[in-house]
C-alpha cells in the first residue's frame, strides 16, 4: 500500500500541531475511497458502513467529542508519519471507554480560555521533536487502550472497516 499518510503529512506547515491528526483523517478516508478532506470541527469524521466515527490523534481539544453523541472513536496516540495510516499503532474504541480511560489517567485537562469558555484537552504525553514519551502517561494509556479497545487500527482495516 502506498504511504497516503506522509504524502498528506507534508501538505501541512511545520508550525501546524494538528497535522498529524489532519494527515491521518484524510489518509483514512482515502484508504476507503472517501473525499480526501478534514472534516469541519463540529461534524462527524468518518463514515464507514454507516457508523460514524471521531478521528482522535495524540493530545488536542477534546470538548465536543464529550458533548457528542458519536458511538465510536479511532485514536491514535501517536501518529508516525513514516508508516502508511493502515500500519499505524492505533485503535478502535467506544467514546464512553476512550473518555473514561483518559480520565482516570488523569490526561484530561479542563481550563478558561480567555474568552471565559471552558476548554477540555487531552494532556499532551508526547515530545514529537525528541520523538519520545514525555513520562510514563504514555505507557499506561497504551496498556489501557489494548485492554479496552474493541479492535487495534490494523484489524479496523483488515475488516473493510467495519465492527464485527
Amino acid at each position: 500500500m502506498s504511504n497516503n499518510l506522509s504524502i498528506r503529512f507534508d501538505s501541512y506547515q511545520a508550525e501546524d500541531s494538528g497535522k498529524w491528526g489532519k494527515a491521518l483523517e484524510r489518509s483514512c478516508k482515502v484508504h476507503f475511497s472517501m473525499k480526501d478532506k478534514v472534516s469541519r470541527p463540529g461534524t462527524v469524521d468518518f463514515r464507514r458502513a454507516r457508523v460514524c466515527y471521531e478521528v482522535k490523534s495524540g493530545a488536542g481539544e477534546v470538548k465536543a467529542l464529550i458533548n457528542s453523541k458519536l458511538k465510536y472513536v479511532l485514536y491514535i496516540p501517536v501518529v508516525d508519519e513514516d508508516k502508511a495510516e493502515d500500519q499505524q499503532e492505533g485503535f478502535l474504541l467506544e467514546r464512553e471507554t476512550f473518555l473514561q480511560i483518559l480520565d482516570d489517567l488523569g490526561l484530561l485537562r479542563r481550563k478558561v480560555t480567555t474568552r471565559g469558555t471552558e476548554t477540555v484537552s487531552i494532556q499532551t504525553f508526547w515530545n514529537h521533536s525528541k520523538n519520545k514519551p514525555h513520562g510514563r502517561k504514555y505507557y499506561e494509556l497504551i496498556d489501557a487502550l489494548y485492554e479496552n479497545s474493541l479492535m487495534t487500527l490494523e484489524d479496523f482495516f483488515q475488516a473493510e472497516g467495519k465492527i464485527q
